[in-house]
């Protein structure tokens, strides 16, 4: 394989790492941001809908979860399809940030065994500038790219729930949606971001320039 198209391949695969990891962080952190106060009218402590919750995220990321479960929150059959479309596309995602990131450790450091590091920045600092930009696009406007993404994620209308319904839908409004896609823009760039650093690090970059401002002061 040409050596600047193995640097672009390495690239793309640490790029879809940061994407799942950041992805699967970010899930975990969502118990911090569900609306429990919207359960009032169900009647539901704090930790009812905290325990509901949890066994929702064990059967969407752990394959070995078969069926879903909860205790106090009623949900429909629409509901449980939906929830089962989520669970595929989050275990796809497990899988392939699973294998991208075994393969992305044995490129790198083969690049680096054979000083072929430097390659790796101008594709990794272009991959920054194209995921700020697709990310621009929800910030305008994040109600009507969220029905978008789920249209075309979704073939049937299951992910239309009913609040009277699926009260579940009432922990997670759009606000709550929000705040997940800006935590994980935030997580998947601070992993990128990482990654340019330790490029520069291992390169000598950093104390090159140091050396140079220092003999410019001389």
């Amino acid at each position: 394989m040409n050596k600047q198209l193995r640097a672009i391949v390495t690239v793309i695969l640490c790029v879809l790492t940061a994407i799942g990891v950041a992805l699967f962080i970010t899930v975990n952190l969502s118990p911090l941001f569900i609306h429990v106060s919207a359960a009032a009218p169900l009647c539901l402590t704090r930790g009812q809908v905290q325990t509901d919750y949890w066994r929702l995220l064990a059967y969407l990321e752990l394959p070995w979860v078969r069926h879903l479960q909860l205790q106090s929150i009623p949900i429909t059959a629409q509901a449980h399809i939906h929830f089962r479309d989520v669970r595929h596309l989050l275990l796809i995602g497990e899988l392939v940030s699973g294998v991208s990131l075994v393969i992305t450790i044995w490129l790198v450091h083969k690049q680096k065994r054979q000083g072929q590091l430097w390659r790796l920045l101008l594709p990794l600092k272009w991959s920054l500038y194209l995921i700020v930009m697709l990310a621009w696009l929800p910030l305008i406007n994040f109600s009507a790219d969220f029905v978008a993404m789920h249209r075309v994620l979704f073939t049937n209308h299951d992910w239309l729930f009913s609040p009277q319904r699926d009260p579940i839908i009432l922990l997670m409004p759009e606000q709550f949606f929000w705040r997940l896609f800006m935590i994980w823009l935030v997580v998947a760039l601070l992993l990128i971001g990482t990654l340019w650093g330790w490029l520069m690090f291992e390169l000598g970059l950093p104390k090159l320039r140091t050396n140079k401002a220092n003999n410019r002061r001389d």
